[in-house]
């Protein structure tokens, strides 16, 4: 995009590099899932979810990398599928993963998705009980986000942006930070840094709109359904006001930087509420948020995903 305004996050990248972190990840994908053809496959492997990973993710510790990328891959994959299914087959198939999940149902080691989720899961708690268990609980939260039909009903912009949070992911990344960088918060913490979430979910929300509008648009009109409407930040400003999707497009650029500014002004308040003297791993979660959104934004402006 062009006259993009200049940001004022930090930037980060995992120690390990992400051509390590590939090596470490993409083969057990390119083996294991089933990709319905190989073209498919190349299409998937070349999105560059690890330099993604790299970049969302760089206060992982090293021995969490691979869990952690599994579960990153496993939820783009998930809704890879999920975009291609009725919406009876996606309720279906959301109760299905979620028991699986829980571990209440035995996953069949014919299908790709449930041995996969179920085998990283169970490696996961292993590790760490408690924030495994968390990330389970957030990862049943965005499956459940994503095949909510209330976010069918959504006209107007401002519940639009509160929705698009949750399921854009802020349960679940958010925790999946937290288990990667083994951050233990309190509750009391958990509720400090809420605000800074919201800040950081709404950013990647609307960012994803942003740079995935021009894909989402195409295929809307080339199989336009009845009394659907694109499920986009972007669709709904051009509607209100009667501007053009590109001038939507630019204004949502300067919410983000907004969304930035109040970042870093919510972490600021919240040094000041405790003395300027913050546990490190609260310090870790302010700053692994800023990292995520920043990672974001560079992954976006390259990514065939959003071709």
């Amino acid at each position: 995009m062009r006259g993009v305004p200049q940001t004022c996050l930090d930037s980060k990248s995992h120690p390990l590099g992400w051509q390590t972190i590939q090596s470490q990840v993409e083969p057990y994908f390119a083996q294991n899932w089933k990709f319905p053809s190989e073209k498919a496959k190349q299409g998937f492997l070349a999105v560059g979810f690890s330099q993604a990973f790299s970049q969302f993710f760089p206060l992982t510790v090293n021995e969490r990398v691979v869990g952690t990328c599994k579960m990153h891959y496993l939820a783009l994959l998930i809704d890879d599928q999920l975009e291609k299914m009725s919406l009876a087959d996606m309720l279906s198939y959301r109760e299905r993963v979620v028991r699986i999940a829980h571990g209440e149902e035995t996953p069949d080691r014919e299908i790709c998705i449930e041995w996969m989720l179920s085998d990283t899961l169970r490696i996961i708690r292993e590790i760490d009980e408690i924030l495994g268990k968390d990330l389970i609980e957030a990862f049943c939260t965005l499956l459940r986000a994503q095949t909510a039909q209330e976010r069918l009903t959504i006209v107007h912009l401002a519940p639009y942006l509160a929705a698009r949070e949750v399921d854009v992911g802020r349960t679940f990344y958010a925790a999946l930070i937290r288990y990667g960088a083994k951050l233990h918060l309190s509750p009391a913490e958990l509720a400090q840094t809420a605000a800074l979430e919201s800040h950081a979910f709404r950013f990647m929300g609307v960012l994803n709109d942003i740079y995935s509008w021009d894909r989402e648009w195409k295929v809307y009109q080339e199989d336009p359904t009845d009394g659907a409407r694109p499920f986009s930040a972007v669709y709904i400003l051009a509607e209100e006001t009667g501007l053009s999707f590109a001038a939507c497009k630019r204004l949502f650029y300067s919410y983000c930087r907004e969304l930035e500014l109040l970042l870093k002004q919510s972490g600021e308040e919240i040094k000041r509420q405790n003395g300027d003297a913050l546990r490190p791993e609260m310090e870790m979660y302010i700053k692994a948020l800023e990292y995520l959104m920043s990672g974001i934004e560079q992954w976006s402006q390259w990514t065939p995903r959003y071709k």
